[in-house]
């Protein structure tokens, strides 16, 4: 395999599986310390909205940062940067709770920082024609970290505290800070310009990009639906295993490890569908993806058994990755280097908005017409909409096509 034989792409997967490692850990021992601090739940409440909040600006602010900088050199500043903020964790107590806000609050702004520089960097790193399979290896790893790194984290938190997961996490920043350091990258930077910059220019044209590719006109808008249907499940999950299911509200566990599985399987599932052909219609097998993703989540919240529940779980991990993947290999093959950091905030933005709405929408739905009928309503939306685009891009590009032999 020509990957493994790329020095830039090991050590970039080896960046990725230490830091997010102590992610993982990060991410549990914050929400413990949150809640110790709080003595409530509506303090976590307040961290995740926090955390949804700041990832509104910082999307764009990254986008920029990774056009304009050294993408390189972004990674190492941020792990180096949270290294340090991530220490400053064990030392605050119930009377800073507000700055343990602002530490969260800093921590998710550089870490989507970090994410955009990255997966920027990527295409400048390997042959485009590799990149599915880099993506499926990055979802993979992630996958495998999610198994494995709450497991460890609950034991080491059990026996030791919270501290030594903040430590931990410290000095995972750190090496990963070094890891990239290695990578054999170069920068180009591009020529001064006579003309000043300005931030409305230059996230305009992120979007004369985004008006150049209907593919990623659709992702875009058709974002809205699954970022809601994603936050439905988020929140309905509690409420199907406890109350639908009946097995308690620590059921969700099953759910997570079915999810995981239909993860790892994602990979090997798009290497089978993904034909010549189909890599020639990028918007036809973002469509597919999409109504399997939407049909996945449809079939979770009308389940009534544990069974089919978890079956679904599988499904649904496997669309919903395989898109996840797809997402990131249109954005790296099909947009320009030099604008892929703006038109992939816009696209997160758009994601973290309608979770939002998703967070606003989900009780209502649910006292209304129960899990089920959210997910049927959402997701029929989504089906519908990614349809209609999908068959208005085809009727442009066979008008295109007529126009230019006639």
């Amino acid at each position: 395999m020509e990957l493994k034989k790329s020095k830039a792409f090991r050590l970039m997967c080896y960046a990725t599986v230490v830091s997010s490692f102590g992610d993982s850990l990060y991410s549990l021992a914050c929400t413990l310390t949150v809640y110790a601090l709080s003595g409530s739940l509506v303090g976590v409440a307040g961290m995740w909205l926090i955390r949804a909040l700041i990832r509104i600006p910082s999307q764009f602010i990254s986008g920029i940062v990774a056009d304009r900088c050294n993408r390189k050199k972004v990674s190492v500043y941020i792990y180096f940067i949270s290294a340090v903020l991530v220490s400053l964790f064990p030392l605050l107590d119930e009377n800073y709770l507000a700055i343990a806000f602002a530490l969260i609050f800093i921590l998710q702004g550089t870490s989507d920082m970090d994410n955009m520089a990255q997966a920027a960097m990527l295409p400048e790193l390997i042959d485009k024609e590799q990149l599915q399979s880099a993506n499926g290896i990055f979802q993979t790893i992630g996958t495998v970290v999610m198994l494995i790194g709450p497991g460890v984290g609950g034991f080491l938190y059990k026996f030791l505290g919270s501290d030594i997961l903040y430590f931990i996490d410290a000095v995972t920043f750190v090496i990963a800070a070094f890891v990239m350091m290695a990578i054999p990258y170069r920068y180009e930077k591009e020529e001064k310009k006579k003309a000043e910059f300005t931030l409305f220019k230059f996230a305009g044209e992120g979007i004369v990009e985004i008006k150049k590719h209907s593919v990623v006109k659709v992702m875009i808008l058709s974002t809205v639906f699954f970022g809601i249907l994603g936050r439905f499940y988020e929140i309905d999950k509690v409420y199907m295993a406890d109350k639908v299911l009946g097995i308690g509200a620590e059921g969700i566990v099953y759910f997570s490890y079915a999810m995981a599985i239909g993860s790892l399987l994602a990979p090997m599932f798009l290497k089978i569908i993904n034909k010549e052909d189909n890599r020639k219609k990028p918007i036809q097998m973002y469509v597919i993806l999409s109504i399997l993703t939407s049909i996945g989540y449809m079939a979770w919240g009308n389940s009534k058994s544990l069974l089919w529940c978890l079956l679904a779980n599988v499904i649904f991990g496997i669309f919903n990755t395989g898109m996840s993947i797809y997402t990131n290999l249109i954005f790296q093959r099909y947009i320009d280097n030099k604008c892929i950091g703006r038109v992939m905030s816009f696209y997160k933005i758009s994601i973290v908005l309608s979770a939002i709405v998703g967070v606003l929408l989900a009780p209502t739905l649910v006292n209304v017409m129960g899990v089920g009928g959210s997910m049927v309503i959402v997701g029929g939306m989504a089906i519908v909409f990614v349809t209609i685009m999908w068959l208005i891009s085809l009727k442009k590009r066979n008008a295109d096509v007529a126009n230019a032999t006639s």
